[in-house]
């Protein structure tokens, strides 16, 4: 399936592999924050060490850069974008992640924004329309 990006993400992608020599396969951008969906496995390459790779492509962008590792199962992707899940429940169209009520707020963020991005992430690539937490 091909995803749309607007040329802000296109932009976004090349700074991105440019400086971490990762392979990125989606973007996201909002008005804070820059989401970033990369190879599996490569996250520990995006981040670099003590993060300071992250940290230099956030300079570049002037936003904050998240990093979510894709993967092709839908529960594992789900683990990647929520580190906390206990237990992960597929539907026809929608997941139910069960977290700790500690990491509520975290994996939500501020106005809903993480858990929108999250979201919709899961719709372009797995047609997943609702993504509830318990």
């Amino acid at each position: 399936m091909a995803i749309k990006l607007q040329t802000q993400n296109i932009r976004d992608i090349g700074v991105f592999e440019r400086v971490t020599k990762v392979h990125v396969k989606d973007c996201i951008r909002d008005e804070n924050c820059v989401y970033f969906m990369i190879e599996s496995g490569k996250s520990g390459i995006a981040i670099g060490k003590n993060g300071a790779v992250i940290k230099s492509v956030s300079k570049m962008l002037g936003k904050t850069v998240k990093v979510f590792e894709f993967a092709n199962d839908l529960d594992v992707m789900v683990k990647n974008m929520i580190p906390s899940a206990k237990n992960v429940e597929v539907g026809s169209d929608s997941v139910t992640v069960a977290i700790p009520n500690s990491d509520r707020s975290v994996v939500i963020g501020r106005s809903g924004r993480n858990i929108k991005v999250m979201k919709e992430f899961l719709n372009r690539h797995f047609k997943i329309n609702h993504l509830r937490l318990k």
